[in-house]
């Protein structure tokens, strides 16, 4: 017989209701997160990789030496005192092929004279009224081993 005058006996009923329902909030939150993770495709995170690209020697110090992604397209890999740094030859502005200009120290855009600093922030043109910059390329140096790689989006 069960004493309900002192409600004991309600209270356990109660607090055994809410633990189940809990347990059973969990269990299902694990089983819900389970079926998607086996239903949904596991790369939806782009994959990265690591394209060598040469030893440190073969990039003198103050100059821009081209190099090419695994699409094909033109990368400049400029090397500092202070490292290595690399932009995409394509000009944010319309797509013009920008070079290097040692004597001026600086990456120009023939179409509409776009003039980009040796750091890729365009000083002049449209791509500076625009407050454009030339797209960063990430470079990975091995220090050990003295060689330098390009990181890049694995293609699917």
């Amino acid at each position: 017989m069960t004493d309900t005058h002192n409600g004991k006996s309600s209270r356990r009923s109660w607090l055994a209701s809410v633990l189940m329902g809990v347990g059973l909030l969990a269990s299902y939150g694990t089983l819900a997160g389970q079926t998607l993770s086996f239903l949904l495709p596991t790369g939806l995170a782009k994959r990265k990789r690591r394209i060598f690209v040469g030893p440190v020697e073969a990039f003198p110090t103050d100059a821009v030496r081209p190099i090419r992604d695994l699409e094909g397209n033109e990368v400049l890999v400029k090397r500092t005192k202070d490292g290595f740094q690399a932009f995409s030859s394509t000009c944010p502005h319309l797509g013009c092929k920008v070079r290097w200009e040692a004597d001026e120290t600086r990456f120009f855009c023939p179409c509409h004279n776009g003039v980009f600093n040796a750091d890729g922030v365009a000083i002049s043109g449209p791509p500076a009224d625009a407050g454009q910059s030339l797209y960063p390329a990430p470079l990975f140096v091995d220090d050990k081993n003295q060689v330098v790689y390009l990181e890049v989006d694995v293609p699917r």
